[in-house]
């Protein structure tokens, strides 16, 4: 019985250690998207230093006779708020503009707060609540989730579930971490 508990605890701190992984925020990655149109993407992401990161999103979405090219582009400030029961969570405040351009223009800006979460070495979720001046104004809760392939390949997918007439959003695609 001793010597069960001894291995458990043994697992228990090797699955412990191991879930201790760092977020990557440094990527790159394409695939595709299903919005107000689907087609393909391309993002990337880019930790300046202990604080700031800057990223970036094109779609080019298509709906029967309708094409539009989608940008946003903004920064996340990383609050260094530590969640006592999950110290490796990263808590962060978003801000950007969104822009649309093609078939219809229109500009504008978003922000909210988010969350990044590794659960395993080889699984990191995330969440992110924000509102949107473009459109309709619209909140959306999105949540994803990266499954590394390798340290540097990873597959990711996420849901953003939108307020008002604004179309649910779907993403499935592939990252290079750098």
């Amino acid at each position: 019985m001793k010597k069960s508990l001894f291995l458990a605890g043994i697992i228990t701190a090797v699955f412990a250690a191991g879930a201790q992984a760092n977020i990557k925020w440094d990527y790159v990655g394409a695939g595709y998207t299903d919005a107000a149109g689907d087609g393909p993407y391309i993002e990337g992401s880019y930790r300046l230093d202990g604080r700031w990161v800057v990223g970036g999103t094109y779609s080019r979405l298509s709906s029967g006779p309708f094409d539009v090219n989608v940008v946003q582009a903004g920064v996340n400030y990383l609050t260094g708020f530590k969640l006592d029961f999950s110290p490796t969570t990263q808590t962060y405040i978003l801000v950007g503009i969104d822009n649309v351009s093609g078939d219809a223009d229109e500009t504008g800006g978003y922000g909210g707060v988010g969350v990044r979460h590794p659960l395993t070495p080889q699984v990191e979720l995330y969440s992110e609540a924000t509102y949107h001046s473009i459109g309709d104004d619209h909140g959306s809760f999105t949540g994803g989730i990266a499954f590394f392939l390798s340290p540097d390949w990873a597959i990711r997918s996420n849901i953003a579930l939108n307020s008002g007439d604004t179309k649910n959003e779907f993403r499935f695609g592939v990252s290079y971490q750098f």
